[in-house]
């Protein structure tokens, strides 16, 4: 209906909310979700917020939920008569949810997750394992005490901030799901299970820009997040939108590209713009293709097969402000035979969110890796 907002649904977990949210929902707006979960599974649904104008019969907004099988609801919900829980534990595999409005003045409008009674995913040991699924920060047992959050599909785009990066950790106060996709430690169309701990704050966070977020710069906080890409509290055989730790560097036997371009400046000097020059951090001007550059390609040969599980990108700012703002991987084990890369079960090449100067690195994770030892 036209009263839809973010929505992200998977057979596993997912996100909804209502047209503009946070801001002022719309007048007259009706929006139906049909949530199923895989046969023998149940549904949890977490209520991240409920803010629709009181009326009597919350007659200027509702939320209502039903399980069509059973014949049984819950609701409507609008402010002043909101759920009794913040969780809401169901035994059914199918749930509708409904939400409508009429003439109102205020209101953020709904915003809700979703997650199985089977969702993917291993827990910690007994005792800190935080399974219910929920977009907003979860407490963590106190300095270095690992816990594990489950993070439902879909939270990239919901309203929060994150301050830091992998390497240095976050905010504290960050929204813990959006930070857990920034990390690369789960997929955004997936979701699953995450592990992490809390541990002193640092001075200054930085920002930095992964998987299509882009955190911001902070100050001082207490505590930070830390997540743990390969703890005890992972699988040994990670699942579909979890990814395996990995932080080594990767050398690159060769670089080949579709072409080069060869630069004449105004002194009539030529300046090669090849693609021996494509390594991050090499010195100098960078590889660039030959314009106009439609469908051009950098190729990289690792010398052997190796496990990639992700990309860094950099612009060149060495007298031209020259970046790649998108780009898709295909990947071979021999050179010859090749393979988009779709990314967790999607049906086309993924589209990855490239660089918007030629200053600042990007990151992108591929969840899952890919093993190969020619990258496109």
């Amino acid at each position: 209906g036209d009263g839809c907002g973010h929505t992200v649904l998977t057979p596993q977990s997912g996100t909804l909310s209502s047209r503009n949210y946070p801001g002022t929902y719309p007048n007259h707006t009706l929006c139906r979700w049909r949530l199923r979960a895989p046969p023998g599974a149940s549904l949890l649904l977490a209520f991240g917020d409920v803010d629709l104008e009181a009326a009597e019969g919350c007659a200027a907004g509702s939320l209502l939920l039903s399980e069509p099988d059973r014949g049984i609801a819950y609701g409507p919900y609008c402010r002043g008569a909101g759920p009794a829980a913040p969780l809401l534990v169901t035994n059914a595999s199918a749930v509708t949810v409904l939400f409508n409005s009429s003439s109102h003045r205020s209101g953020r409008g709904v915003l809700l997750s979703y997650a199985t009674s089977e969702h993917p995913g291993e827990g910690p040991p007994a005792g800190s394992h935080v399974s219910h699924p929920t977009p907003r920060c979860v407490p963590c047992p106190p300095h270095g005490v690992p816990c594990s959050v489950y993070c439902p599909a879909g939270c990239k785009d919901i309203p929060g901030d994150i301050w830091g990066n992998v390497r240095q950790g976050y905010r504290d106060t960050s929204a813990l799901c959006k930070a857990a996709v920034h990390a690369g430690v789960i997929a955004d169309e997936l979701g699953g299970q995450v592990a992490l701990s809390r541990h002193k704050g640092v001075t200054l966070y930085e920002a930095a820009v992964a998987n299509g977020l882009r955190s911001k710069r902070g100050s001082l906080s207490e505590k930070r997040l830390v997540f743990h890409k390969g703890s005890a509290l992972s699988p040994r055989h990670p699942k579909r939108g979890q990814r395996r730790a990995c932080g080594d560097v990767l050398d690159v036997a060769a670089f080949s590209a579709s072409s080069s371009w060869l630069e004449v400046d105004a002194l009539g000097q030529h300046r090669d713009w090849g693609p021996v020059r494509a390594a991050l951090g090499a010195p100098g001007r960078s590889w660039a293709a030959e314009p106009p550059a439609e469908a051009a390609w950098l190729q990289l040969d690792l010398g052997a097969r190796r496990n990639v599980t992700g990309i860094v990108t950099k612009g060149s700012s060495e007298g031209h402000d020259y970046y790649v703002t998108s780009y898709s991987i295909s990947s071979s084990r021999d050179g010859r035979n090749w393979r988009g890369y779709r990314g967790s079960g999607g049906q086309e090449d993924k589209l990855f969110e490239g660089n918007s100067d030629g200053v600042q690195e990007v990151s992108n994770a591929l969840i899952p890796a890919v093993v190969a030892r020619y990258v496109r």
